[in-house]
């Protein structure tokens, strides 16, 4: 955009700044408060961790904490949301090339040296189910994003020939999602439970070709 008629431009006009200086520092500040939230939760839950808590494993105050994400439940979203990306992304994209049971299994042996935020995704996730829940839009959305990625991912496996035509994509995703959900709760209550070995067995019945996992 030109200067404005009449008026020449400055040759000391301010440019426009980058990512840095306060909005990084608050950047980085936001990603201290969501670790130390994601350790707490799990440690004590959700309704047991106070922000107080979460503060002071951040080394900042609760008001600092409220600054940043409103409230609690939106803080609790962002837990959330940090992690389905740290393992989405990577799941999502195995995912598009044909690999999604390599991707699963991987997901799971990764699950077995998390057991605190395993626990906490699973209180969270029937906790949820209540509509007063703060985290209930978070999970029923999540549900559907999984369910229907999933969908395509076999979509795409079986048409690589690494899973057979059936029965139906939909049908067998809502099958991994159980499977999966549910294994994570017998091994939280039994930890000698070997998810992976379980897994692997379900993945044979479907009829799943196993590869290494990497």
């Amino acid at each position: 955009m030109t200067a404005a008629a009449g008026r020449p431009q400055s040759a000391a006009a301010p440019r426009k700044r980058g990512p840095r200086g306060s909005y990084a520092s608050g950047r980085e500040t936001q990603r201290s408060i969501v670790d130390a939230a994601r350790e707490v939760f799990a440690e004590r839950g959700y309704r047991g961790g106070s922000l107080r808590d979460v503060g002071e494993r951040a080394g900042v105050s609760p008001a600092n904490v409220v600054h940043h994400f409103g409230s609690k439940e939106r803080l609790l979203v962002a837990v959330l949301e940090a992690r389905d990306l740290g393992i989405g992304v990577p799941l999502l994209e195995r995912g598009a090339q044909g690999e999604i049971v390599e991707g699963l299994r991987a997901l799971v042996r990764s699950n077995q040296s998390q057991r605190p935020l395993v626990a906490l995704y699973a209180t969270l996730s029937a906790e949820a189910t209540d509509p007063a829940h703060p985290a209930h839009e978070y999970f029923r959305r999540r549900n559907d994003l999984v369910r229907q990625s999933l969908v395509r991912a076999i979509e795409i496996a079986r048409e690589r020939g690494n899973l057979p035509e059936r029965p139906s994509a939909e049908h067998v995703a809502a099958g991994l999602i159980a499977v999966m959900d549910g294994l994570q709760n017998q091994w939280l209550l039994d930890p000698g439970l070997d998810m992976a070995a379980v897994f692997d067995a379900h993945l044979e019945l479907v009829g799943a070709l196993l590869r290494p996992v990497t």
